[in-house]
């Protein structure tokens, strides 16, 4: 039996593994994909204290070789259930099956689809910047979002293309500072208030019809937001109806049971507070464990 089970190897994840181990817990970390989590497909990482300028893969590989050399056990395994058993918990994956007595949940978010993706099945749309951008070197790009990430990819992506557009539904929501770095580049056209309402391809190319304009482009990237990972958990009863994680200082409504990261509801989404929120999540599962014990 494990002392705790981590689900997820994000920042959050990854930081509670350091500590649960460093705290004397028999620890395991469980991941589905890839350990970083979705700074593996940031370009660029500025605001993490101690590094001035990383790219997501980088940061991504630090935070692996950390826990790697604390020696935290890890799989790469996806969790399909979790079930309460007296004190202790019965986490079943796609392999095998684990008893923990307590659980951290640090299983991330995933970017949400476009509205149009579900009718377009056989359009390549990207999600990964620093994966793709040099394929689309001197070509026409589209970057479908207006919030944060749609700016920051949209303005790497510049680099590599010959003209960028970026088409919201709203109003651009993204920082000033990333609007105002974007309107300085002379090969990105910001398109407010409109959408796509249909790609089509045609000669390799795309044809992009918007509600007030056709777009004829290369390539297309999409980063419209973000949704919680959290439908394995749906027989627990700790899911609000927004699909997150209501926590107080990383605590469930089940005893044993701790959530940080992008999964819980919270103001501030940053790689700094998941690291954080990580760690106090650690802590708490070896105080639980102590109190349990006496």
């Amino acid at each position: 039996m494990y002392d705790t089970l981590i689900v997820g190897m994000g920042p959050a994840g990854m930081s509670a593994g350091v500590y649960a181990k460093r705290a004397g817990l028999k620890t395991i970390m469980l991941e589905k994909n890839t350990p970083g989590g979705l700074i593996n497909i940031t370009n660029l990482v500025d605001n993490y204290l101690g590094f001035d300028n990383i790219t997501g893969p980088e940061l991504a590989y630090k935070m692996f070789e950390h826990v790697k050399n604390n020696e935290v056990e890890y799989k790469i395994e996806e969790v399909t259930k979790i079930k309460k058993e007296e004190n202790h918990f019965i986490v079943t994956t796609n392999k095998n099956t684990y008893t923990t007595k307590t659980v951290i949940l640090a299983g991330g978010r995933s970017p949400i689809k476009a509205p149009i993706e579900d009718r377009l099945k056989n359009i390549k749309i990207s999600r990964c910047s620093i994966c793709d951008a040099p394929l689309y070197k001197n070509k026409d790009v589209l970057v479908i979002g207006g919030g944060n990430s749609a700016f920051e990819e949209g303005i790497y992506l510049s680099d590599f293309a010959k003209k960028l557009i970026i088409v919201t539904r709203h109003e651009v929501k993204a920082d000033k500072e990333l609007v105002t770095e974007a309107k300085k580049r002379k090969n990105i056209e910001i398109i407010e208030n409109d959408e796509v309402t249909d790609i089509i391809e045609e000669n390799d190319r795309y044809n992009v019809k918007l509600k007030e304009k056709n777009l004829i482009v290369d390539g297309i990237f999409s980063y419209i937001g973000y949704s919680p990972s959290t439908e394995y958990l749906s027989n627990l009863g700790i899911i609000e109806d927004n699909g997150y994680i209501k926590t107080n200082e990383t605590e469930t409504k089940i005893k044993g049971i701790y959530a940080c990261g992008d999964i819980i509801e919270k103001d501030v989404y940053q790689i700094i507070t998941a690291g954080s929120e990580g760690a106090v999540a650690a802590l708490k599962a070896k105080k639980y464990i102590k109190e349990v014990q006496e």
